[in-house]
């Protein structure tokens, strides 16, 4: 019992050294939305830009982005390629989790930089593989389109009614939020190596290393911010290879898929997309994973 409260006790004091970076992180982010949120929408919509649009603004942390762009995808004011590209290099919570660990900071350029770059490459390759495929969505005209309400609300702002007018209050919020993911994410891991022991989690993650990837992007799947939390965390401690993490977090987008499925009717264009997403993502993760045992 006293190494169960001792493994609890270093959960709650790792989770708790996090929490002023966390809300700096959110503080910053919050005003950057309740500032700029509308600007980015039409950004995104901007024929000039597309796809490269596309994945700079997915890589802005948190899922807003994601969820605008199925709304606008949805509308018809985009296509297939510029939203895999906003899906792939979304990271939802990732940047957040990883500013608050000094000792990674270092991490997030490189992984942003390579997300955006295989990013616009996933979306081009889309419109290449897909260019004969007739995207159904899209809406004929305001009167005649259920959607457009949810589209406008999107262009107005990401966070649609959870917005809170205090920036303050908002930032707080959402820290606490991902602060009791982390804290329940670090004490699974205490109590997974003190039963079973960190030499042979080590030797098992090793052992399976090349799937590390697909198994990282099963968890990428889970639609709310747990999949990234939870991939950064495993990152953070060594306990999966930079191209795992990259596959779950480029998959992950956060309520991306959920907003896409709600928006579009058209099922079978979700799911392509979704299996793109999740193909691509495995492919170049088990990739990187390779060359990184090259190194």
């Amino acid at each position: 019992m006293s190494e169960f409260l001792e493994v609890l006790l270093d959960a709650a004091i790792d989770t708790l050294k996090l929490v002023p970076f966390l809300f700096a992180a959110y503080l910053l982010l919050e005003y950057i939305e309740h500032k700029s949120s509308k600007k980015l929408s039409e950004f995104l919509t901007n024929s000039k830009f597309g796809v490269p649009g596309g994945a700079v603004l997915g890589c802005i942390p948190q899922c807003g982005m994601s969820v605008a762009a199925s709304h606008i995808f949805a509308s018809g004011a985009i296509g297939g390629g510029t939203l895999i590209a906003v899906f792939i290099s979304t990271s939802d919570e990732a940047i957040p989790v990883l500013l608050a660990n000094i000792k990674s900071a270092g991490v997030i350029l490189p992984l942003m930089l390579l997300k955006v770059a295989l990013a616009v490459a996933a979306g081009y390759l889309f419109n290449l593989l897909f260019r004969k495929v007739r995207f159904k969505g899209g809406h004929k005209g305001e009167d005649e389109c259920d959607q457009c309400e949810e589209i406008h609300e999107a262009h107005d702002h990401k966070c649609g009614d959870k917005c809170e007018s205090n920036i303050f209050v908002s930032a707080l919020k959402r820290s606490l939020s991902v602060i009791g993911f982390i804290f329940a994410v670090s004490l699974l891991m205490g109590v997974a190596v003190w039963l079973i022991g960190e030499e042979n989690i080590a030797a098992f993650a090793e052992k399976n290393r090349y799937l590390q990837p697909l198994v990282a992007a099963l968890i990428g799947l889970i639609p709310n911010c747990a999949s990234s939390v939870i991939l950064t965390e495993l990152l953070v401690n060594g306990t999966i290879t930079f191209g795992a993490a990259f596959a779950g977090l480029s998959v992950g987008a956060g309520v991306g898929y959920a907003a896409l499925f709600a928006a579009n009717k058209h099922i079978k264009e979700n799911l392509l997309i979704l299996g793109y997403c999740f193909t691509f993502s495995v492919l170049v993760g088990m990739l990187i994973t390779a060359a990184e045992g090259l190194f």
